[in-house]
């Protein structure tokens, strides 16, 4: 039996050791970006921290996805203009995580939702109504911030209770 020199052994066990380094790097990265969507849902709108956290939750950037708002003004002026439209109209929101994950530079999330309806929203005047939804958005982030969302909710559902 031959004798195998500390150096072949050690370039030998290189490659698997810079592999597995590359793939913490990434596991690490799409755990920050999770924690960053699950700040924005737990404190941001929880416990009404939106405005402290948009700069550290959002990239200069952002951009909306969503069908429902085409006209939506990007970066983080945009998204604290329409975090203030939701808190005007539902100041009692409050969001459950059901989902949550990552991958690569993606997280997507899915939630329960219950507000009480006090504002002008979706073309309906406030009707004092408490209605209970779900939704899901997905995130494109960058630099561990929130750089594009794509958001998808029941919005017939929502509009049907707040109309009965």
């Amino acid at each position: 039996m031959k004798k195998h020199s500390p150096v072949l052994i050690f370039l030998a066990i290189v490659p698997f050791l810079f592999t597995q380094c590359a793939a913490l790097k990434e596991v690490k990265k799409e755990g920050k970006n999770e924690e960053t969507v699950r700040l924005w849902f737990e404190e941001g709108w929880n416990h009404n921290r939106n405005e402290e956290l948009l700069e550290r939750c959002f990239h200069p950037e952002w951009s909306d996805g969503n069908p429902l708002r085409p006209d939506q003004t990007g970066g983080i002026e945009g998204m604290r203009a329409l975090v203030k439209s939701y808190r005007k109209a539902f100041p009692d929101g409050h969001f459950t995580i059901t989902h949550l994950f990552a991958d690569g530079n993606k997280v997507a999330i899915r939630y329960e939702v219950t507000a009480t309806h006090h504002a002008e929203m979706f073309g309906i005047p406030a009707t004092g109504k408490q209605f209970n939804s779900t939704g899901i958005v997905i995130y494109e982030m960058e630099d561990g911030k929130i750089k594009t969302s794509w958001q998808e909710l029941d919005l017939m559902g929502i509009l049907n209770q707040l109309r009965d």
